[in-house]
């Protein structure tokens, strides 16, 4: 399975996501590979930063278009699940990204320059879809249902043909605290963020299998 993680704009999550849904999958007893596809390289750095005692994330950087098309299929091969860690970019990475992933995530958070993002990526997504049935999902980022503006977003959405996730990410510092230390949250001592990631990597899997029926 192919997960692509990916989205128009810098600073949604996308490489928190790479990294613990990678670490979930990982303590399921899945091989799993994370491609790091951004030049500042966050999931490659996060793994120079991981334990030897915690379960095998292999991470590779790969930032070409061409490159990545034929690697990842090679990698596919070898390994059970393979996270493609996206790149902020309208250049063809992000079409090529589009079409590798068997389940594409769009994280994003509750704010209007995420949702104005949204609109300019829709772009390559329709035209992704002449090529390729995508199957891609919003996932809400630092949601709080409480907030007005966390509940006007995920209204907003609804304009959107992408479905939403059920599973939403709080704020919580122990996303922050984990990958500095090269850990995901299901490895970590919040309770809470172990929960929400087990929850999102469990629907991802159910969203993968009802794929396959």
């Amino acid at each position: 399975m192919i997960i692509s993680v990916t989205s128009l704009k810098g600073g949604v999550g996308k490489s928190t996501v790479s990294t613990n849904i990678a670490v979930c999958f990982a303590h399921m007893g899945y091989k799993v590979a994370i491609v790091d596809t951004d030049t500042n390289m966050s999931s490659v750095h996060w793994s120079g930063l991981r334990g030897d005692e915690r379960p095998s994330v292999a991470v590779f950087g790969i930032t070409d278009s061409a490159a990545l098309r034929k690697n990842v299929k090679r990698l596919e091969e070898d390994y059970d699940v393979v996270v493609i860690d996206g790149k902020p970019t309208i250049s063809k990475l992000v079409s090529t990204i589009l079409l590798l992933g068997d389940i594409v995530i769009i994280p994003l958070k509750p704010s209007g320059l995420d949702i104005w993002a949204t609109e300019q990526f829709l772009e390559k997504y329709e035209q992704a879809k002449t090529l390729k049935d995508v199957k891609a999902y919003f996932l809400l980022n630092e949601y709080d249902e409480n907030l007005t503006l966390c509940r006007e977003s995920k209204d907003a959405l609804k304009d959107f043909e992408i479905p939403v996730l059920k599973t939403t990410l709080k704020t919580r510092v122990a996303y922050k605290e984990a990958i500095v230390l090269g850990d995901g949250v299901f490895e970590y001592t919040d309770y809470k963020a172990k929960k929400e990631m087990r929850n999102l990597t469990k629907e991802l899997l159910d969203l993968s299998q009802a794929e396959t029926q």
